[in-house]
């Protein structure tokens, strides 16, 4: 085809196919992964979610030395001796002014994402952690503890924003058998940080009281490399269409990133679900009586990420295997084995999770999830009662981090970008992540005291959190992967045509 042909085909006459009223072939379906799509996804993977997931791990190791540092600090410039009580309270004040700050950046999520675009919200989040890695690294040379808990709180922000709309940004940008995979791409990314904080976290490394500084800020090398990807990272094609209105460019977008022609890709734009976008505001989506139930599942299932446990479980994952025999230093290698584990099971979701319907995967992690935290309590509770007993607790462990990946792991993270529709979807999941952010606050100021009140037990309090969430997912939760949907449709119509046949 000559290229004024092309040019005519995507233009905005009547004539134009792309302004038809009959439906053009639509063959976005079958595209698969595409040079750009992957830049995008990698990209963002390690400008946007390495780092927040190696800002939520990496102040465990060396959580020591930094608070000894604090308290040094503050004497140095105050001339005031922290108690213990003080120099503790003043250690959850910074490791809790993150979680503070993902919460005031997932609200403001949705208002980032449709003025500047999800890619300028990505470019606006990977800035705030660049700057938030630089405070990390000179804190320490100018003996200044606010500059770190200002580090932390930009950190969080930054962290806030991007779980608001880093899925919804690639589940925008793939073909319709690609979203679920580009979902999983968050959640892949903030678990490789996690594992990659906790190796980088080790003495020998940088875990040194004279490098524990250039450690917190480490991740900055990770988003100076995926800044030199940003002249050939597109806009979403969909944002471009229906938010703000520029046709030729989200199909120039959009084009490049199928790799095909511009009439091919014209249908994909014009999905009726994607094409009103306008008037639409957190107030808005929590009146909307028809979206209610659709908001309450996404917030349920991304608080309910946080309530199942994951980050207690870990916490105490090191006593576990300190119970079961293992020294210090090698119950934090078992640590960072469990940790490795949730790692290599949300990369198996990539080619997996299209797979399968999305009410099976996030209804049997729950259900399993469940059953694991019953046996952990038991086991913890017993666990001097039977020699076998703390490698019942060990099993429980890695079972629970395995169920965990399979489901509750990455689903929440882009279930709304297929519940709900382009104008109410970053509001819905920013509302999502809200919940999430708040959800970890919670479990974080209260996990400690639980485990001084009542013991192992308070595993059996997130035990009945996932219980309910997966009865409460299992009845209400419409299945979201059109796929399944399709090869379900594709199956009734068969045994119709055969029913017909038949009689």
């Amino acid at each position: 085809m000559m290229e004024t042909d092309k040019k005519y085909l995507c233009d905005n006459s009547p004539k134009s196919p792309c302004s038809s009223p009959m439906k053009p072939i639509q063959i976005q379906n079958t595209t698969g992964w595409t040079c750009i799509l992957l830049l995008s996804g990698i990209a963002t993977i390690f400008g946007s979610a390495i780092p927040v997931g190696f800002t939520i791990g990496v102040v465990n190791t060396p959580s020591h030395i930094i608070k000894q540092w604090c308290n040094e600090s503050v004497i140095s410039r105050y001339g005031v001796n922290l108690s213990d009580q003080h120099l503790d309270n003043l250690w959850s004040a910074i490791v809790s002014i993150f979680l503070i700050g993902g919460m005031i950046g997932s609200i403001f999520g949705a208002w980032v994402a449709d003025k500047v675009g999800r890619k300028g919200s990505m470019i606006v989040g990977g800035a705030m952690a660049l700057s938030s890695a630089v405070m990390f690294i000179i804190c320490k040379p100018i003996n200044s503890v606010e500059i770190m808990v200002l580090a932390r709180f930009i950190a969080g922000l930054s962290g806030g924003l991007v779980t608001a709309v880093m899925p919804m940004y690639l589940t925008e940008l793939a073909p319709i058998n690609l979203r679920g995979a580009t979902g999983t791409f968050c959640p892949l990314g903030l678990c490789a940080g996690v594992v990659i904080g906790q190796i980088m976290g080790f003495p020998f490394i940088l875990g040194r009281e004279d490098t524990w500084n250039y450690l917190l800020g480490f991740y900055a090398i990770l988003i100076l490399l995926s800044v030199m990807s940003l002249p050939w990272l597109p806009e979403s094609p969909k944002y471009l269409y229906a938010v703000r209105g520029l046709r030729q460019k989200a199909l120039r977008e959009l084009s490049r990133l199928r790799e095909l022609p511009c009439e091919y890709v014209c249908g994909e734009l014009e999905e009726k679900e994607e094409v009103s976008a306008d008037g639409w505001s957190v107030c808005k989506l929590l009146c909307s009586r028809p979206l209610r139930l659709n908001l309450s599942l996404v917030c349920a299932l991304q608080a309910g990420q946080q309530f199942s446990g994951i980050n207690a479980v870990f916490y105490y994952s090191v006593n576990i295997f300190k119970s079961a025999g293992l020294s210090e230093a090698n119950a934090q290698y078992a640590s960072l084995g469990a940790g490795a584990i949730n790692f290599f099971v949300a990369l198996l979701m990539i080619p997996i999770v299209n797979r399968f319907p999305r009410r099976f995967l996030a209804v049997g992690s729950c259900t399993m999830a469940t059953a694991c935290l019953v046996l952990l309590s038991f086991s913890i509770t017993f666990m001097h009662s039977f020699t076998w007993m703390p490698y019942l607790s060990i099993v429980a462990v890695l079972s629970y981090v395995f169920w965990y990946g399979v489901g509750l792991g990455p689903i929440p993270y882009f279930i709304g970008a297929e519940l709900f529709d382009l104008g109410p979807r970053p509001f819905a999941m920013a509302l999502g992540s809200v919940s999430n952010w708040t959800a970890n606050f919670l479990v974080g100021m209260t996990f400690l005291q639980l485990q001084y009140l009542i013991g192992p037990y308070s595993f059996l309090i997130f035990a009945t959190i996932t219980g309910l969430l997966a009865v409460f997912l299992k009845i209400c939760l419409p299945e979201t992967n059109v796929l399944v949907l399709a090869k379900e449709e594709i199956r009734k119509m068969s045994l119709t045509a055969e029913h017909i046949e038949r009689n």
